[in-house]
């Protein structure tokens, strides 16, 4: 194998392995959990709205694995600001525990919110993350 063989063979960014391993987990999270109505699943809480979402945001970042470049970064961003969002909203019904407080829609622990805030940092690196250009050749 000549040193242009090796340039030439497609490299896979990072920003793609990221989506692809976050969607992988949102959408067997999201897919389970539709069986295990309002049971925990492992550390994390199930419910429909939650199962929806999650299989939403894991659909979404398997579609940006797919696609790769610039539909990885946007999805990255996404990933940021909402799940950023929601682990603020999570920690907020994580720490009030009154019947009427904010867990009617969403049911959210800390296992989720620990998820939730990973997976922001994370999107936040895929947004950020340079793309590579490539030259007709193939060579970065």
């Amino acid at each position: 194998m000549t040193t242009s063989d090796i340039r030439s063979r497609p490299r896979t960014a990072v920003s793609r392995a990221l989506a692809l391993v976050i969607g992988v987990v949102y959408l067997a999270l999201g897919v389970v959990g539709f069986f295990l109505i309002d049971q925990p699943l492992w550390v994390f809480h199930t419910g429909p709205l939650l199962d929806v979402v999650r299989t939403a945001l894991g659909l979404l970042a398997l579609g940006a694995a797919w696609r790769g470049g610039a539909a990885a970064q946007v999805a990255g961003f996404v990933l940021f600001f909402g799940l950023a969002a929601f682990t603020v909203y999570g920690s907020l019904s994580a720490a009030t525990m009154q019947p009427g407080d904010v867990r009617h829609f969403f049911d959210v622990g800390w296992g989720d919110n620990v998820l939730h805030g990973v997976t922001a940092v994370l999107g936040l690196v895929m947004g950020l993350l340079p793309q590579r250009a490539r030259t007709r050749s193939g060579e970065v």
